[in-house]
């Protein structure tokens, strides 16, 4: 069985690792007794608590490789503090973090058996050649798996990974100093170094125009600062570093992802040219790494950006699969829906609600998508406005549904009130300007009726008297007769005739000029009379409105299943300047008649389901009809 010493004031550390341990022998010894102890027990392996009370923790690393340079120590650290950073500059094997995984202290136990059996020295003069170069190559095998199992550990945290990287480095080849530069943005910047002082490495930023990049650029080639090709440039930059090789960090393709350094060995040995060869193999596999690291790195941005983005859009996103599995929901629509997508995420679009899922499921089934659909969304009793559409990939495949909504209850309210504000505007404005129409017929009767009694004898005011209230009346009476036509229903007897022949008539009848000879081929169903007044009364109001001479036109088209009639007055002159005046009655600016009439235009061609707008261009009037095809 293999010998462990723990270093630790902890008790409960010591009882925890000897559980786990089981398969060693694990011995807890005082920092007083340690090296008493080595020479006794021999152990192939240490573990240190970074916090003890009798000796500085780095300082008794220091004793215990002066003592065995061969025992492999663990530190168990607690954080990254000053004190961390010490250690992590001395000779160690490798570190725990507490609380520390049992996966990773088997992994780093496994690591150290097969560190020590290879770095196992049987002296024997008759050992062959064969067996030193298996030993050699079994060695470098191992550095390779130490590299890729500490990138693989923190492949996401590039700062601990170079870390790592560094520390291995030093452990196999003995280097005093050590830096690994990777570039970020325009610049290469250090990422871990040993040996030279943080604050220094902090402000070191290279760019492309730097000596040693152009270099790596152009050449590709290792920096042995010994060789006389080497400029001063490089010297000098190699003496900040206190380095004697640099190696580049280049994929395939040529791309420099970074570089990194180291000086003499502290054992003061030779660097060999198989170590230079081995190292600049490492280069190339860490370019590799480095590079994909960066590349995950830069679509896990964009992947987090997007989410960013989609999660703090204003409205809601809703995405399902080719199944109708949801996929994703972001925070507005949470709000909206007042669900959770953590209740929702791998589930079925119907749990949602059958209304949203009606239209997802249409999307999947036929490929029906919708563009601002509007309904009452049932189980908030909310108005959701909804569009959907259909994701496909790159070979025309679907692959699932895409829906944004928001909800639009307060808009719809302060619609109606705006609605409401406009309705009660449109009243008002009638009833001041009826009041006005009524009143003023009445100043005429109310006056002469206050003077008849004292000028009755006045057969000239008599006469004068009967003749203006006959007339006052007779407005009262028209006035009254308008209110009426305004509020009756318009009662239809519909007939099926085709549009063209019914503007024919009604140009013939007008004498007004048709714009376009386009033939029409459908129909409409409507009251041919009542809707001839409309269109007169429509013509009744260009020619008196507008004041002026000028000429009046029609024009018809037939667009899917709507007739278009467009009647047009040219001329510039014109009493309205917005298009809600024209359909208030009793309005000043024409007569009262007039007034009357245009809004019953209107109303008797929404009776037939049509639309009626007024537009005003600079040179003409336009009143733009609408109406109903008939589809046989």
């Amino acid at each position: 069985m293999k010998y462990l010493m723990i270093i630790t004031e902890d008790k409960s550390i010591v009882h925890s690792l000897k559980i786990i341990l089981k398969d060693y022998i694990v011995e807890d010894v005082k920092p007083v007794e340690v090296i008493e102890k080595i020479k006794e027990r021999q152990p192939f392996l240490i573990f240190i608590d970074t916090y003890l009370n009798e000796i500085d923790p780095c300082e008794l690393i220091d004793k215990i490789l002066e003592e065995d340079d061969k025992i492999l120590i663990v530190p168990l650290i607690s954080c990254y503090d000053k004190k961390a950073k010490e250690i992590l500059e001395k000779e160690i094997f490798e570190i725990i973090e507490k609380p520390y995984l049992i996966e990773k202290l088997f992994l780093i136990l496994k690591k150290a058996e097969k560190w020590v059996k290879v770095n196992i020295k049987e002296v024997k003069q008759e050992e062959n050649k064969e067996v030193f170069k298996d030993e050699k190559d079994e060695k470098k095998d191992l550095l390779f798996q130490m590299f890729f199992d500490c990138i693989t550990e923190n492949f996401l945290d590039i700062k601990k990974a170079c870390s790592e990287i560094v520390k291995n480095l030093r452990r196999y080849f003995h280097f005093n100093y050590i830096s690994l530069f990777l570039k970020e943005g325009p610049y290469f910047k250090i990422y871990s170094s040993i040996g030279i002082d943080e604050k220094f490495c902090e402000k070191i930023r290279l760019t492309f125009d730097d000596p040693i990049i152009k270099w790596f650029v152009e050449k590709g080639k290792i920096i042995n600062i010994k060789e006389k090709i080497i400029n001063i440039d490089l010297k000098n930059f190699s003496s900040i570093l206190k380095c004697s090789l640099i190696f580049p960090l280049r994929t395939f393709n040529g791309k420099l992802v970074g570089f990194f350094s180291v000086g003499e060995k502290s054992t003061n040995e030779e660097i060999t040219k198989e170590e230079i060869s081995l190292l600049n193999t490492l280069s190339d596999y860490l370019a590799i790494i480095f590079d994909n690291f960066f590349l995950y790195n830069e679509i896990n941005y964009q992947k987090k950006y997007q989410e960013f983005i989609f999660q703090n859009l204003p409205i809601g996103i809703l995405v399902v699969d080719k199944d109708g599995i949801v996929n994703f929901l972001n925070r507005e629509g949470e709000k909206i829906l007042k669900t959770s997508f953590l209740e929702l995420k791998g589930n079925k679009i119907e749990k949602i609600g059958s209304q949203i899922a009606d239209l997802f499921r249409r999307s999947l089934l036929y490929g029906e998508t919708v563009s601002r659909k509007e309904f009452e969304f049932l189980p908030t009793k909310t108005i959701l406005g909804i569009s959907t559409n259909i994701m496909k990939d790159e070979n025309g495949n679907l692959v699932g549904v895409v829906g944004i909504f928001r909800d639009l209850t307060e808009i719809k309210e302060m619609e109606k009130k705006k609605e409401n504000f406009e309705r009660d505007k449109f009243w008002s404005a009638i009833s001041f300007r009826l009041s006005h129409e009524l009143k003023n017929p009445l100043v005429a009767i109310n006056t002469f009726a206050q003077m008849l009694p004292t000028m009755y004898d006045d057969k000239e005011f008599r006469e004068k008297f009967s003749e203006i209230v006959v007339k006052e009346i007779k407005k009262i009476n028209e006035i009254v007769d308008w209110i009426n036509k305004i509020g009756e229903t318009v009662e239809l007897k519909k007939e099926v005739i085709f549009l063209d022949k019914f503007i024919e008539d009604f140009i013939n009848n007008t004498g007004i000029n048709r714009k376009n000879q386009k033939n029409l081929t459908k129909k409409i169903e409507v009251d041919i009379i009542k809707l001839k007044e409309a269109f007169n009364y429509l013509i009744e109001f260009l020619k008196d409105a507008a004041k002026e001479e000028g000429e009046i036109s029609i024009n018809i088209d037939e667009k899917d299943d709507i007739g278009e009639i467009v009647i047009c007055k040219k001329g510039k002159n014109f009493p309205f300047e917005r298009e809600e005046e024209i359909f208030i009655p009793f309005n000043p600016k024409i007569k009262t008649s007039l007034s009357i009439k245009i809004l019953l235009a209107k109303k008797i061609i929404e009776a037939h389901q049509g639309t009626l707008k007024a537009i005003f261009n600079f040179n003409c009037k336009d009143f733009v009809i609408n109406l109903p095809l008939k589809n046989e």
